[in-house]
């Protein structure tokens, strides 16, 4: 069982366009022999009076994710957008939580479902069953754009070809998805799984550390660039636990993992 982590807050200018996010789910580093465990960074974006939710997590995260907006008492349908980083199951699996708001996704990672370009890549992890049936949902946004004051849309291709985080400008603060998946990966240049380009998922680093200082990953916790260019992270590491039942007879065992 995962421990409720105290949320990250990152704040900025302290006038009407202060900008600050909340972790609500904090993506883990790990992987597994046995697939992908796709434990995903959920985070709440706060800017100018507007709540913006960036990823939804996993159907195994759904009601974990139901309990922290309840901590902060919010209802699903009281944020003002959803933003989807790219369309992988383990960040986009729960966006029918949230029917009656809207919904932005890069219009390249749209076309990459839409038009099948996900099967021709042998990329698994599209649920294309929830995705084909909210498709008339998704508000599409380009590379640059802004989707609000101050928080722009960022390409950041190469795990998938649409995969875009979103830029809070004036705190230079980077909510990245799979664009930047881990510290580890970042640190020691390693692309993540590339279903449409290593070299460009490569090439995002060099944006990031030119423009960023503070990274949001996809499957780890917050850090910031340190003068030399290394990740210094910037909250503990979040406890997870793995409840094993080997059989009957044996004790259970946990495993932590952090």
């Amino acid at each position: 069982m995962q421990k409720q982590p105290t949320p990250t807050d990152a704040e900025g200018v302290t006038d009407g366009s202060c900008q600050r996010y909340t972790i609500l789910l904090p993506g883990i580093p790990v992987s597994s022999t046995r697939g992908a465990l796709g434990w995903s960074t959920v985070a709440l974006i706060e800017t100018g009076g507007l709540r913006i939710l960036f990823d939804t997590g996993s159907y195994g995260d759904r009601s974990l994710l139901i309990e922290r907006l309840q901590a902060l008492s919010l209802d699903p349908q009281a944020l003002d957008a959803v933003f989807i980083s790219h369309l992988h199951y383990d960040h986009c699996q729960n966006i029918d939580l949230f029917a009656d708001i809207p919904l932005f996704v890069s219009e390249r990672e749209h076309r990459y479902v839409l038009e099948g370009e996900y099967r021709e890549r042998r990329d698994p992890y599209v649920p294309a069953a929830t995705i084909l049936s909210l498709k008339d949902r998704f508000k599409t946004v380009l590379d640059g754009s802004e989707l609000f004051p101050n928080v722009k849309v960022v390409a950041l291709p190469g795990h998938t070809p649409g995969q875009a985080g979103l830029f809070l400008s004036r705190e230079k603060i980077l909510l990245a998805g799979d664009g930047v998946k881990n510290a580890w990966e970042f640190a020691n240049r390693m692309a993540p799984p590339a279903f449409f380009s290593e070299a460009a998922a490569l090439s995002n680093y060099d944006w990031v550390m030119a423009n960023a200082t503070e990274i949001v990953p996809g499957h780890d916790r917050p850090f910031r660039l340190q003068a030399d260019g290394t990740p210094a992270y910037l909250t503990p590491a979040a406890e997870v636990t793995l409840n094993l039942f080997p059989g009957p007879g044996l004790e259970p065992k946990a495993v932590r993992l952090f």
